[in-house]
């Protein structure tokens, strides 16, 4: 699976200033209505919100993939945004999050969603990715990394 496709280049900041993790999202999933791949931000939102429910989405180090699963969506995507202050997010070492990759799955696109979870997880495991996201300034940095 190829990060690079699923990675919408209009669908990634660095350095916004959002104050929650509703802030976060709903940017996010404005972010991938306009790039078309989300017809309903708030319904998609919702969705993720929803899934935060089940459980917690932030990892360590300042990482969270929160995931929405919804008709809305035409096509798998992520969005990403590095914040300019960490947020608190419930994550698994209770530190706030920097880093969030929002993954987009369409209705039917269970084993796409796992596909993309890992394969996203298993970059972010190593550590001079994590590091190496701090200090990136451009989209072709990111996706070098991915």
């Amino acid at each position: 699976m190829n990060l690079r496709e699923l990675l919408n280049e209009s669908c990634i900041s660095f350095d916004l200033l959002l104050d929650s993790k509703e802030a976060v999202l709903r940017t996010l999933s404005q972010d991938l209505n306009r790039a078309g791949i989300v017809e309903d931000p708030d319904r998609f939102r919702k969705a993720v919100e929803y899934r935060e429910t089940l459980s917690e989405t932030g990892l360590e180090e300042g990482i969270a993939i929160p995931q929405g699963i919804d008709a809305t969506v035409s096509k798998a995507a992520i969005a990403y945004v590095r914040l300019a202050v960490p947020i608190e997010w419930e994550s698994m070492d209770g530190k706030p999050v920097r880093h969030v990759f929002l993954l987009a799955i369409p209705e039917n696109g269970d084993k796409v969603h796992i596909r993309m979870l890992s394969e996203l997880a298993m970059h972010l495991i190593r550590k001079e990715t994590r590091d190496a996201l701090n200090c990136i300034k451009t989209k072709e940095e990111l996706y070098g990394l991915l």
